[in-house]
């Protein structure tokens, strides 16, 4: 092989590597205490904002990418910066419209249904994965 050239990476398995409700959950917690750092620290607002477009462009939100998990297609290929964008844009939406109650469906989803898709994953046409580092 030669130098600079990257061997394939592996996509992940829909099957396999299902993100577990609880790794989620963390990742949303992460987005959240971000969020609340950039609403006391406004400074770190426009930061925030560029870490979280950059981010959005590889199929996750900040607190995915901290905590090594990736939206995809049904197919397993990764969401583009547009689909993700929409994807979060209704998560937020739906979750203002029902006052937060979309958090208690979105939970009762990952934690019981046989599918652990929110409500924006089955809408956007999402699976959350965990690709371990490495």
């Amino acid at each position: 092989m030669s130098e600079g050239l990257e061997p394939p990476r592996r996509e992940p398995c829909l099957d396999e590597d299902a993100a577990t409700p609880m790794r989620r959950m963390a990742a949303r917690l992460v987005d959240v205490a971000l969020f609340a750092l950039a609403y006391f620290y406004w400074y770190i607002v426009f930061a925030y904002a560029v870490w979280w477009l950059i981010v959005l462009a590889r199929g996750q939100t900040p607190g995915k990418q901290v905590l090594g998990l990736v939206a995809v297609k049904s197919d397993g290929t990764r969401f583009g910066w547009g689909r993700m964008f929409v994807r979060e844009v209704f998560k937020e939406i739906y979750w203002s419209v029902t006052f937060g109650l979309g958090v208690i469906v979105d939970i009762i989803l990952l934690v019981l249904s046989d599918q652990p898709r929110t409500v924006a994953d089955r809408v956007a046409g999402s699976t959350i994965v965990h690709v371990p580092s490495g």
